[in-house]
């Protein structure tokens, strides 16, 4: 009996060791290097737990509604901003971050962040329209504007062959884009514009898609889709890989593109802040940078990991955009604007997609 209390104390302190060393990331799926992780493991003697979401909005709302086992957020642009403006993230001391000096400055100081009080760069995700090269050829359509996806002009050849993201921000501003209008905008009189753009061609769609619309294109069942450079980056390495027929490719829009930009931040809950400025520090390394960037091909903001990419992959314009005017990040609705958004987008996913 004796022996076998003693086993269950080894097995419960067992279990309390594992937790202490636990760091719990919350991040985008694809978001992080294996070798990164390994190496923060290595060199802090704990083990990185990936904890994932899909779109900053559901991360939003599990802060809210009381989720709180996480040591490191990597949130948007606009996310950072509403975390803070709700007490849910600690400002930083920048001091122990050393690494911070090989952030490129243009990604420093953004208006959801000044001075960078909460927030650190991590990476940051192009949206744009990935097609299928050879199906858009016979139709004589060249994707270099978002018209592609709102105007009858195009959607009449593109029916049932067309994904957007689930996501109202990202939709939403690629409309106000195509009316040429700040896609972050908040008068009530251009977001209803935009939704009538979005109610005309809704119903050409196929569906909206943040999370499995690359494998579409795959199948050649879609032949446009709202796309982020990650997802897009990993589909042709698979169509390659797996000798495909498809030939898919990817275009920025002459109107100008929506940027997801990602940060670090930690939240009030977390514990041990010496942990999570270890990992924040570590993934500004070039060397991390780096590995994110080969690996995810997301575009990473730190010019001495971009300078050591594969000419291949830093020439590529919807990773590493050549014109960042035309680029544009995402900020935070107030009040306001956020309920009359909220209520738009339920109203426009009732009216649905065809959903072929």
């Amino acid at each position: 009996m004796k022996k076998f209390l003693y086993l269950l104390v080894c097995l419960f302190s067992y279990q309390l060791a594992s937790a202490a060393n636990e760091f719990n990331l919350y991040i985008g799926s694809n978001y992080i290097a294996d070798s990164t992780v390994k190496r923060f493991d290595d060199q802090n003697n704990c083990t990185l737990v990936q904890n994932f979401f899909n779109d900053n909005e559901e991360m939003l709302a599990k802060i809210v509604a009381g989720a709180n086992g996480y040591n490191t957020i990597v949130a948007t642009s606009y996310a950072v901003e509403e975390l803070a403006i709700m007490g849910k993230i600690k400002p930083l001391d920048k001091s122990k971050l050393p690494n911070l000096k090989y952030i490129n400055k243009q990604f420093l100081n953004q208006a959801y962040d000044p001075g960078n009080k909460y927030s650190v760069p991590y990476a940051y995700t192009p949206v744009f329209l990935a097609y299928n090269k050879d199906k858009l050829r016979q139709l004589g359509i060249v994707p270099d504007t978002w018209a592609v996806i709102f105007d009858p002009k195009y959607l009449n050849k593109l029916k049932g062959k067309v994904t957007v993201f689930d996501s109202s921000r990202n939709v939403i501003a690629a409309a106000l884009l195509y009316l040429g209008k700040d896609p972050n905008s908040e008068k009530e009189s251009d977001l209803l514009a935009a939704r009538a753009v979005i109610d005309r061609a809704a119903p050409y769609w196929a569906k909206f898609d943040s999370d499995s619309y690359y494998r579409g294109l795959l199948r050649s069942d879609v032949w446009v889709s709202m796309s982020y450079s990650i997802d897009i980056f990993k589909t042709i390495q698979d169509a390659k890989a797996s000798h495909a027929k498809v030939n898919i490719d990817a275009m920025l829009q002459k109107e100008g593109n929506m940027y997801e930009l990602d940060n670090m931040v930690i939240p009030v809950f977390n514990k041990d802040d010496k942990l999570a400025y270890a990992f924040i520090n570590m993934a500004l390394n070039p060397q991390s940078a780096y590995e994110l960037s080969a690996l995810t091909g997301s575009s990473v903001p730190n010019d001495s990991a971009v300078a050591k990419l594969d000419p291949a992959v830093r020439n590529l314009d919807w990773i590493y955009p050549k014109n960042m005017n035309k680029m544009y990040v995402f900020k935070a609705y107030p009040p306001k604007t956020r309920i009359l958004v909220n209520e738009m987008w339920t109203e426009i996913k009732m009216n649905g997609a065809c959903w072929l």
